[in-house]
């Protein structure tokens, strides 16, 4: 793997700083032909899948964890949760003029999000920890958003899609809600729960996520 000196070549040439790459690059190696790959684990620490970027394409972990922090677990301030470390990569890019990382944890799940796993990586930080989750302007996306407030809560709703509307199943009852209107701010008003999580996504609703402004 290069150096954080030397940088990674590829995340280079999108622009992504040295400063930027530190703070990732403890979940980041590089193979032989210049892909970047990052390894999910489960519960035992075994890795299960990995995210991988190349020139050409992104692929997503299909599972499993990861978590990096720059900060000591007692002295972190902010969580970032995310189903890419590419994604948070990105975004702290485009933020870092204006956000200090350093007492920030990022917690990567994969693109099936295991609330055992996420759970227990975030009992080691402190409770007044903020969180913010990153899944982009999707209507997937912004299930997970629902979700990990959901599971911060005590709560392990469902949600399903029937025409044009969003099911909740929450605490034994059924709550509808149009797909576009459907949020996170817009289920916990309708389910009368107490919003403490924030999304952080694009200005732009027409841009997924912060990977597709490179």
């Amino acid at each position: 793997m290069n150096s954080v000196k030397e940088g990674f070549e590829l995340l280079d040439s999108l622009g992504i700083s040295r400063e930027v790459q530190e703070l990732f690059s403890a979940g980041l190696r590089e193979d032989a032909s210049g892909r970047l790959i990052t390894d999910y684990r489960d519960e035992k620490g075994r890795v299960v899948d990995q995210e991988i970027l190349a020139v050409t394409k992104q692929k997503l972990s299909s599972c499993g964890i990861l978590h990096l922090s720059p900060a000591l677990p007692e002295n972190v301030r902010t969580l970032y949760i995310s189903d890419a470390i590419m994604h948070l990569i990105f975004m702290v890019q485009r933020k870092i003029h204006r956000i200090d990382f350093s007492y920030a944890a990022f917690l990567v799940s994969g693109a099936r999000m295991d609330r055992e796993l996420i759970e227990k990586r975030m009992d080691q930080y402190p409770e007044c920890v903020k969180i913010y989750t990153l899944f982009g302007h999707s209507l997937i996306g912004r299930i997970r958003d629902c979700k990990v407030q959901d599971w911060l809560k005590g709560s392990d709703g469902s949600f399903r899609v029937a025409g044009n509307k969003v099911v909740a199943q929450f605490k034994g009852k059924e709550f509808w809600m149009k797909v576009g209107e459907f949020s996170l701010r817009n289920h916990c008003r309708q389910v009368g729960l107490r919003q403490t999580v924030s999304t952080c996504k694009p200005v732009d609703k027409n841009i997924y996520n912060f990977y597709l402004f490179s």
